[in-house]
């Protein structure tokens, strides 16, 4: 993947697992598609953006998730810029 394919996402949401693990959740600023990363809780901090291979993104179905993601993403975009640690 070059950098020219990859697609902006923008931090929409976390959730700790109970093995110790972070689940950061990004979507593009449509909320037509999302991307999920399992990091350690020792990881750094997300960051407000990340650019991902498009092949990685999962469509998503529900409506009401796609406007809670545009509104999310819309909220992260205003207040951070894309490298920001969330």
């Amino acid at each position: 993947m070059s950098e020219d394919d990859a697609v902006r996402v923008w931090f929409v949401g976390r959730e700790y697992t109970d093995k110790g693990m972070l689940t950061v959740e990004y979507a593009t600023p449509d909320g037509e598609h999302h991307f999920e990363k399992q990091q350690s809780l020792n990881a750094p901090d997300p960051t407000a953006a990340r650019d991902v291979d498009p092949a990685k993104l999962t469509p998503v179905a529900d409506e009401a998730t796609r406007e809670r993601y545009r509104s999310e993403v819309g909220r992260v975009r205003e207040n951070n810029d894309p490298e920001d640690a969330i």
